[in-house]
């Protein structure tokens, strides 16, 4: 008897090893790692974003800011926004230098998707929402472009 049993549950750890082996039983793709957005850096967190041109402040340049999704989950427009921002700030704080009071002014935001259009999946932007006749839209990057202005001494 006990040797009926040892060999049935040895037929059946096997038949287990087997199958998930061949992606039956959770053998499959692992879990994506859950997106983040881009951190923003120590110097650049004294950069402010402002809604338009600042008055006496003396323009230093353009930057872009940037964020990625890859091969992440979870991403929103609101994170990914957040990531470009931050990248944008972190790039402003190289252009302004330290002790500046610095601001940045945006001038154009674009983000991309992949979406089904017709059969075909296609990179689209999706700034405004997906394109007429898209489906299933996925995020896939966002870019931030911007003024930055030296606003004086800190």
């Amino acid at each position: 008897m006990l040797s009926k049993v040892l060999k049935f549950s040895g037929a059946c750890a096997f038949g287990m090893v087997f199958l998930t082996g061949c992606g039956l039983f959770g053998g499959g793709e692992p879990p994506k790692t859950p997106y983040e957005p881009k951190k923003l850096e120590a110097q650049a967190r004294g950069i402010t974003v402002a809604k338009s041109t600042p008055y006496n402040c003396k323009i230093l340049g353009e930057v872009e800011g940037k964020d990625n999704v890859g091969d992440r989950s979870g991403a929103t427009r609101e994170l990914l926004r957040e990531g470009a921002i931050n990248d944008l700030r972190n790039e402003a704080s190289y252009v302004a230098g330290e002790g500046k009071r610095a601001m940045i002014a945006i001038t154009k935001e674009e983000v991309k998707c992949i979406a089904t259009i017709g059969k075909a999946r296609q990179n689209v932007d999706c700034t405004n929402g997906l394109p007429n006749g898209a489906t299933n839209g996925v995020l896939v990057s966002q870019r931030i472009h911007a003024q930055v202005f030296d606003c004086g001494e800190k």
